[in-house]
């Protein structure tokens, strides 16, 4: 898939977040830019409405942090495309990335945006941010993982509004999808001691 693209003006945005600070920020980020914002705040464990994007139609779809997945009909309503700011590398993906991080026991964590596709964690990467986990554990992780993600978007947003050509990252997806089953379970591939997030959601 080649590079894409959006057109000058001042584009209409669906955020799709979760509840917390950083989603209030996001939002505040793109109507000061000029957008036209709609916000569909959504944690997991919330109840589905038959449509809960609201009959919305426009621009650009912007998920942050967000837990709800999108179905193929929803990103259908986004006439330039869907972004996705994840905390997370491209090798941990699905449910539980910061509990499948601390059960690595990983030296590095990230941050990943990519275009949004039907299927999770699959489509096109922009851009991957990677940190040393060193200190930061369980809800350090989680935060510090929010606060890079933020400067993501603020670095990846303002080409997304002035209708400029989005990076293409070199990097790739890989490894397994985690499930809510797992994170459920505290149970991954590869994990060599599982450790819990106190107070934060996977």
């Amino acid at each position: 898939m080649g590079p894409h693209h959006a057109r000058r003006g001042d584009p209409s945005l669906l955020l799709v977040t979760d509840r917390s600070a950083w989603g209030e920020l996001v939002g505040r980020f793109a109507r000061a830019a000029g957008a036209a914002v709609s916000h569909v705040l959504w944690e997991h464990g919330d109840p589905v409405a038959r449509d809960p994007l609201g009959g919305w139609q426009g621009d650009w779809i912007i998920g942050f942090k967000a837990d709800y997945v999108l179905s193929g009909r929803d990103l259908e309503r986004a006439r330039r495309g869907a972004l996705n700011f994840r905390p997370g590398p491209p090798d941990i993906r699905g449910a539980g990335m910061y509990e499948v991080a601390l059960a690595r026991s990983v030296d590095t964590f990230g941050v990943t945006c990519h275009h949004m596709v039907e299927r999770v964690d699959a489509g096109p990467i922009v851009e991957v941010e990677r940190f040393p986990v060193g200190e930061c554990a369980g809800a350090a992780l989680c935060e510090e993982a929010a606060a890079r993600a933020y400067l993501q978007y603020l670095r990846v947003m303002p080409l997304v509004l002035d209708g400029a050509e989005l990076p293409v990252s070199t990097e790739e997806w890989s490894g397994p999808l985690h499930t809510r089953a797992q994170l459920s379970r505290r149970s991954w591939p590869d994990a060599r001691g599982v450790q819990s997030v106190q107070g934060v959601k996977g």
